[in-house]
This record gives structure tokens, sequence and C-alpha cells, in this order.
């Protein structure tokens, strides 16, 4: 009885030592697979995120630290200013109209004169 346990005891530390669980036989992360997990995850950030040249130029204009906190920080401020350009194209467009100088300002009146005149209701020419 007492080598019945023995082996018994024996045959099941050789199984546990030798058969690799499902915990340990993990593989290391492909490249692929990594940036699938980044699509689905949101907290995982991109490798090298520190040396972005975008990151760190907003992050010096700021004077903030580099920590994960600061580059959410970032992306969400980089998505809002993308958003904010593309669905307010008018006024981007009338800003840019800012920057120009008095002789193209006097020229852009002259050619579209007609676009400007005042023309109320009910009033024929």
């Amino acid at each position: 009885m007492k080598r019945l346990m023995v082996f018994a005891l024996l045959l099941s530390v050789f199984c546990c030592a030798f058969e690799s669980p499902s915990w340990a036989a993990q593989t290391k992360m492909t490249r692929r697979q990594y940036k699938k997990n980044l699509a689905y995850n949101k907290n995982a950030l991109p490798a090298g995120w520190q040396y972005e040249a975008g990151y760190t130029l907003w992050r010096v204009q700021r004077n903030l630290p580099s920590n994960i906190h600061t580059y959410r920080k970032y992306k969400r401020d980089r998505t809002w200013r993308n958003n904010m350009h593309r669905k307010h194209r008018t006024e981007e467009i009338a800003l840019d109209t800012l920057d120009w100088t008095a002789e193209e300002v006097a020229l852009f009146w002259q050619n579209y004169q007609e676009l400007f005149k005042f023309h109320p209701s009910g009033v024929e020419d």
C-alpha cells in the first residue's frame, strides 16, 4: 500500500513537473498580436510613446512631465483639434482671411463686390 501511495505521489509530481500547465505555456506576443491588442485595449500605449515628436512638443509648450496621464491628455487634445478643423471649415477659412494683406483684401472686394450687397426681401431692382 505504501509503495502504491509513493508511486502515485511520484507520478503526480512527475506529471506536474514535466507537463506544461496552460498558464505557464503562454508564448511571447508577436508584433501583429501587439498591434491588434492596441486597437482593442484603450489602456495600452504604443511602443516609444515617450519619444513621439508631437507629444514632446505639446508637452514642452505646456511645461508638463512625461507620463501616461499627460500622453492621454495629448491624444484627447489632438483628437479634439482634428475634429474642430473638420467640423468648422467655414470658420477656419474666415480665420485664414485675417492673415491677408491690404492689397489682397482690396482685390477680393473688387472681384466679389456683388456677393456682399444688401438685398432686403420684397424690394425689386
